[in-house]
């Protein structure tokens, strides 16, 4: 089955048959035949217009599986896009190309609302190790870091054309492309070469701070990437080097969060545990590394109950006070400075957090609402809310591990091995969404997207549109 139709277009044709006598204004004579149609009784029944199927409506069989947010009458779906980004009212998906299906890829734009195509990009010159959406030229738009699967040259003279590519959402123009041709295709309108490096650039890091890939650094409005040192020498408490959890880039800093145990004083060793900034080319700019002599020998260093994330430019510590993680601690750090700090919401709004080191709680993401307002967290059986301005934090009543996709200011959406769920950020509420529906993977104010994904050799959907449950 397939959710490719060809558009339907009225067309209204109007003829008027003008009939004009010759010499003068006698009847027609019985040899000539009358062009006119006879006419038909009115019925008296109401005419009915024809009713039409839009282009891109989701299929009967997949009303099951929609979110509960999504319309199944007023809803799209698309076949086999992949990797799906949304902002702005634009939805950016990587679509196999049609030169090779199997290895090449464009960038298709959709409207959030309808499914209509808007444009596509041309073929990306390598495989796509991340894509974002993200402003373009002070607007909304869609970016792609290309690089090599392995580690090493980067850019040859055969790959010169790989590193960050974008494009503005309007980049088909207002028509959607060039008039003289059936399916117009659009170069990037930024291209950033990654220069070679030592490590995969298939790693990326991006956030609201920039594209870390491999070795080198894009920042927000810069126009090449900068080097950073990926591999400096460990942070040592004697003879022991002590583990590193890379968060990733805040500022002009690379900031880590610090775990692991020493034996150089107490005979069962101590456990060393705090934040760790490092400047581009590998220096240690501050630590808040502090050690907690061990009650017992470990195997491995535990460290206190706690998530740590790294959220724009602060770093964010929420640790549990009780053994059964029911009460918490919340401590913010400036990034730049390692000073204690309170971030307001204005603040935070617009920030992607990234787990750090997800500690005995085994952190499994974070998601930060638009506003800024409320932040989400889940870990290993459970899950919390943040709120930012009040400080407090809020546990989610659950058994299982909770993944967040997608939030907005009101609402979380995710998943645990159960089933799909809703947690209401003001109450940390979880409400079971019915089976089989899914979760939305995005939402971006009154749009949503899922990805509905087929088993083994079954067809995978990207379906969206307007949402009924936004605020």
């Amino acid at each position: 089955m397939t959710n490719t139709r060809g558009r339907l277009t009225v067309l209204l044709a109007v003829a008027a048959v003008a009939l004009t006598a010759c010499g003068d204004d006698s009847e027609p004579s019985a040899e000539e035949t009358s062009t006119e149609a006879p006419s038909e009784a009115p019925s008296g029944e109401p005419s009915t217009p024809q009713e039409t199927t839009p282009e891109f409506s989701c299929p009967p069989e997949l009303s099951a599986e929609l979110p509960a947010g999504l319309d199944p009458d007023n809803c799209w779906s698309h076949e086999g896009l992949e990797r799906p980004a949304l902002i702005d009212g634009t939805v950016f998906a990587l679509e196999p190309d049609a030169s090779d299906p199997t290895t090449d890829r464009h960038i298709v734009a959709l409207d959030a609302e309808t499914g209509e195509r808007l444009w596509k990009s041309e073929v990306l010159p390598g495989p796509v190790s991340a894509l974002r959406a993200t402003e373009v030229d002070g607007g909304p738009g869609v970016a792609v870091v290309v690089t090599e699967n392995d580690a090493g040259d980067a850019v040859t003279e055969a790959s010169t054309a790989w590193g960050y590519l974008a494009w503005p959402a309007d980049a088909g123009g207002e028509d959607g492309g060039d008039a003289g041709s059936a399916d117009p295709s659009f170069p990037a309108e930024v291209h950033i070469t990654v220069p070679q490096g030592e490590n995969p650039h298939t790693e990326v890091f991006w956030t609201d701070q920039g594209v870390l890939a491999g070795d080198f650094l894009l920042k927000p409005g810069a126009t090449e990437f900068v080097p950073v040192n990926r591999d400096p020498e460990p942070m040592l408490v004697g003879d022991y080097d002590l583990d590193e959890y890379f968060a990733g880039v805040s500022g002009d800093l690379l900031i880590s969060y610090v775990r692991g145990i020493a034996y150089e004083v107490s005979e069962n060793g101590d456990t060393y545990v705090g934040w760790l900034a490092r400047t581009f080319d590998g220096a240690e700019a501050w630590n808040t590394v502090a050690s907690t002599p061990n009650e017992e020998d470990l195997l491995f260093a535990e460290g206190p109950n706690q998530l740590t994330m790294l959220v724009g430019s602060y770093l964010l510590t929420i640790a549990a006070t009780d053994e059964n993680a029911t009460a918490f601690e919340v401590a913010w750090l400036d990034a730049a400075t390692h000073e204690p700090a309170t971030p307001s919401a204005a603040d935070l709004a617009g920030v992607q957090p990234v787990i750090a080191d997800p500690g005995r709680l085994g952190g499994a993401g974070a998601l930060l609402s638009p506003d800024g307002r409320r932040l989400f967290t889940g870990w290993s059986n459970g899950a919390l809310v943040l709120d930012v301005g009040a400080g407090t934090v809020t546990p989610v009543a659950a058994d299982f591990a909770i993944q967040g996709s997608a939030i907005d200011d009101s609402t979380v959406y995710g998943a645990t091995e159960n089933g799909t769920l809703t947690i209401d950020l003001a109450s940390a509420e979880a409400t079971a969404i019915d089976p089989p529906h899914e979760s939305f993977d995005l939402i971006d104010g009154e749009f949503g997207v899922a990805l509905l994904e087929g088993g083994v050799g079954e067809t995978s959907y990207l379906v969206g549109g307007r949402r009924t449950d936004a605020g």
